[in-house]
């Protein structure tokens, strides 16, 4: 496995999701994590995955295009533009200005992998849920459930009677993390944030954490 080049990555990713990359490596688990503690690594995985995912890109991919882009790199829409055991970022071709990101995180109680495999640096995100029991078996997996919009808000900030909310789940630092979306009649609504919520990965599972703005961007 080659390990992931900033340069490379940094023309594939706006530079926000290339620092969520880069910087959620180190706490994938609990602890140090290897590839070979329960030989699951990310291209492994990914040979094991639906393409369902990219059905919420314009490009799309094929399982033709998916055995093409594991053993040559590149197809005609999307290349392999970062790497390591543990993650697998695929750019858009030819601009690359759409990314899908596949991360596992390794369960060290039961020796089982969950895969997280979603859209990145959308503004309407897609994730997908994956594990790999000890059989081997690939089974799709339920999200945290969303947390309520409200967790978002200052104390005692209130949205507008006519705007309405929804939560996504989306690939996040350190594992996932919830990014609320507000709707009028007329569209979206920038509403101010207070707090960010983040689902972190414990070694055993997703643990959620409600982080002032101002913290989570230091």
């Amino acid at each position: 496995m080659r390990p992931i080049a900033l340069s490379t990555l940094c023309r594939a990713l706006a530079c926000p999701v290339l620092l969520v990359l880069i910087m959620a490596l180190p706490l994938m688990g609990a602890g140090p994590v290897r590839a070979e503690d329960n030989g699951a690594t990310a291209r492994g995985l990914f040979t094991m995955l639906p393409t369902s995912i990219f059905e919420t890109t314009a490009e799309g991919l094929s399982e033709a295009e998916k055995q093409q882009l594991l053993t040559e790199g590149r197809t005609e829409f999307w290349e392999i533009s970062g790497e390591t055991p543990d993650v697998l970022v695929f750019a858009s071709l030819p601009f690359r200005d759409r990314a899908v990101g596949l991360r596992l995180f390794r369960n060290t109680a039961d020796g089982s992998t969950d895969a997280a495999v979603g859209t990145l640096g959308e503004p309407i995100c897609t994730v997908e849920l994956w594990r790999q029991d000890t059989s081997g078996r690939m089974v799709p997996i339920d999200t945290p459930p969303e947390p309520d919009a409200r967790e978002f808000l200052a104390k005692g900030q209130k949205l507008p009677a006519n705007v309405m909310p929804t939560v996504l789940i989306c690939l996040g630092l350190g594992g996932l993390k919830a990014e609320p979306v507000f709707w009028s009649s007329k569209g979206k609504v920038d509403v101010p944030l207070a707090n960010e919520v983040s689902y972190q990965w414990t070694g055993q599972g997703f643990e959620k954490r409600v982080t002032p703005r101002e913290r989570a961007q230091r």
